[in-house]
C-alpha cells in the first residue's frame, strides 16, 4: 500500500467521541485509522498531544457580496485562503442571481471564479429574490448540477420574496428534494422602523439596533416555521440571533419537521452594546441580523448546547475600514457584514470548550458533522473514517494567541476581534491528504479545492 500521508499520535475528534489513533491517507481519502501504524508513507506528521478535527464546513460565506454601492472584499482566492487558515477545507457561497433574476448564469459565474482560485473545497446555494417563468425550471437544472439548497430574503429590497413566491419556491424545493434556507428578518417592520428613525433624524449608528427590532426577527421565524410545516418542505434558517427564534427551531424539530438553524461567531461573542460605543469602529459591527443583548447571547450558547440550534457559520462578508466608515453618521449607508471565516473556529474553542459549554466533541459536531449532514456533505465530509475525504485539522490545545488584523488572510484591513485572546493555534488544515496551511501560512503553490455536487435528499413523508 502506498500512504501519501501517515499522521502519528493524534487525538482524534469526531461528534461521537474522542480517540488517540494514527490516521494513513492514500489518494486524498482516509485508508486507514488504527493504533501504533507500522506504514511507511511519503509523509509523516506527529501530532502528538493535539487534536485532530475532521475538515470544518462553513456554509456560509459571500465571495464576493456584490453591492451597486459597494462590494465586499474578499473574492475566493483571499476568501478561501482564510478559511483554509481558519481549518474550514470547504465553503459553501450564496450566489447572487444576475440583473434579471436568473440564477444557471449566476452559477456558472461564480464556478469559473471558484474553479480557478478555491484553496478550499466548495459547494454553492442559490439565491431566489425573484420569481418568473424560468425559475422553477431553473432550480430543476441546478439540482442535476449537484447545488441542492437554496435561499430565500424576508427582508431588503431587490432580494426580499412576498408570501405568495415564498409558498411557490417552498412547494418547489419539496418536489426536488431540495433544501431552502431562509434570511428571517421581517422587511416590513425593518422598512416601517427606519423610516420613523430618519423623519427623526436618528440615524447615527447607535440607532441601528432600534432599526431592526428584535420582533422583526422573532416574527418572521415563526411565520417560516409555519409555512415549512404547512408545505412540508426542508428549511435551513440562517444566523439566528435571538434565543425565542433558535427555542421555535428547537420546538419544531421535536415536533418532527425537517428544520434546522444555525448561529454565528459574532451573536456569541458581542452584544448591541458594540453600537454604543460612540467611536467611528462602532460602523464596523454593522451586519444584518444584528448582535442582540446579554440574554440572548447567553441563550444562542444554551440552544447550541441543547440542540435547537445545530451549527455554527460565519457569514463571511468584510468589508475594509474606509467602506465602512464612509457611512459614518447614517447606518443606511454602512455596507453590512463582517470577516469571520479564519477566527471562528479559536472563538468557539476558547468560548465553547474552555469555557466548559460544550466538550470538544460538540464542536466537531457544530462545525463540522452537523454542517456536513444538513447540507447533505456526510458522510464524504464531516467525520474522520474510512473512506471519507482526508480533510483534516490538527489543532494546538495547549498554544495561545491573540487574534490581530494583519496576521489574517482576508483582504479586509481590519476585524472586529481585534486583540481577543484564545485559547489553542491552528497548526495545520490538510485538504484530500495535502497540507494547505502551516503555522498560519498557506503551504501550496496554487488553489487546489474541488467542486463538490450534492445529491437530491431522502424524500420527506406525506
Amino acid at each position: 500500500m502506498s500512504i501519501q500521508l501517515l499522521i502519528k499520535n493524534g487525538i482524534c475528534v469526531n461528534s461521537t467521541g474522542a480517540f488517540a489513533a494514527d490516521i494513513a491517507i492514500q489518494e486524498g481519502k482516509i485508508a486507514v485509522i488504527g493504533r501504533k501504524l507500522d506504514i511507511s508513507a511519503e509523509k509523516t506528521i506527529d501530532a502528538r498531544c493535539r487534536y485532530v478535527f475532521p475538515g470544518l464546513i462553513d456554509a456560509h460565506v459571500h465571495l464576493p457580496w456584490p453591492s451597486a454601492k459597494s462590494n465586499s472584499v474578499d473574492d475566493y482566492a483571499s476568501g478561501t485562503a482564510a478559511a483554509v487558515c481558519g481549518g474550514v477545507t470547504t465553503t459553501i457561497e450564496y450566489v447572487v442571481p444576475d440583473a434579471n433574476g436568473k440564477i444557471l448564469p449566476a452559477l456558472d459565474r461564480q464556478y469559473n471564479d471558484a474553479v480557478k482560485s478555491a484553496y478550499s473545497d466548495y459547494a454553492f446555494h442559490l439565491i431566489i429574490n425573484r420569481v418568473t417563468d424560468d425559475t422553477f425550471q431553473d432550480m430543476a437544472e441546478a439540482v442535476t448540477r449537484g447545488v441542492v439548497s437554496y435561499k430565500i430574503y424576508t427582508a431588503y429590497e431587490g432580494y426580499r420574496l412576498g408570501d405568495d413566491d415564498i409558498l411557490k419556491v417552498l412547494h418547489a424545493a419539496r418536489e426536488l428534494n431540495a433544501l431552502v434556507c431562509f434570511h428571517a428578518e421581517d422587511g416590513l417592520i425593518i422598512n416601517d422602523a427606519v423610516k420613523r428613525l430618519v423623519e427623526k433624524n436618528c440615524t447615527d449608528v447607535s440607532y441601528y439596533p432600534q432599526a431592526h427590532p428584535k420582533d422583526a426577527d422573532v416574527e418572521i421565524t415563526y411565520r417560516i416555521i409555519q409555512f415549512a410545516k404547512y408545505v412540508g418542505t426542508r428549511i435551513h434558517i440562517v444566523h439566528v440571533n435571538t434565543y425565542e427564534a433558535a427555542r421555535m427551531i428547537g420546538a419544531a424539530r421535536r415536533e418532527g419537521l425537517a428544520v434546522s438553524g444555525e448561529t454565528c461567531p459574532q451573536y456569541l461573542v458581542f452584544t448591541d452594546e458594540v453600537f454604543r460605543s460612540h467611536k467611528p469602529e462602532a460602523s464596523y459591527f454593522v451586519c444584518a441580523p444584528l448582535m442582540r443583548g446579554e440574554a440572548d447571547r447567553q441563550g444562542l450558547w444554551q440552544a447550541l448546547c441543547c440542540d435547537d440550534l445545530q451549527m455554527i457559520a460565519s457569514d463571511h462578508c468584510p468589508y475594509s475600514s474606509s467602506q465602512k466608515l464612509e457611512g459614518e453618521g447614517d447606518f443606511r449607508k454602512i455596507p453590512g457584514g463582517l470577516a469571520g471565516v479564519e477566527t471562528s473556529l479559536p472563538l468557539v474553542y476558547t468560548y465553547g470548550v474552555t469555557q466548559d459549554r460544550f466538550p470538544i466533541e460538540r464542536l466537531v459536531a457544530l462545525m463540522s458533522t452537523n454542517p456536513a449532514r444538513i447540507f447533505n456533505l456526510y458522510p464524504r465530509k464531516g467525520i474522520i473514517a474510512v473512506g471519507s475525504d482526508a480533510d483534516l485539522v490538527i489543532y494546538d490545545p495547549e498554544a495561545t494567541s491573540r487574534i490581530e488584523a494583519a496576521r489574517l488572510h482576508s483582504k479586509t484591513d481590519h476585524t472586529v476581534y481585534q486583540g481577543i485572546e484564545v485559547a489553542g493555534k491552528l497548526a495545520m488544515t490538510i485538504l484530500g491528504g495535502e497540507v494547505v496551511m502551516q503555522d498560519g501560512e498557506i503551504r501550496i503553490s496554487k488553489p487546489s479545492g474541488k467542486l463538490i455536487q450534492r445529491a437530491p435528499y431522502p424524500a420527506l413523508p406525506g
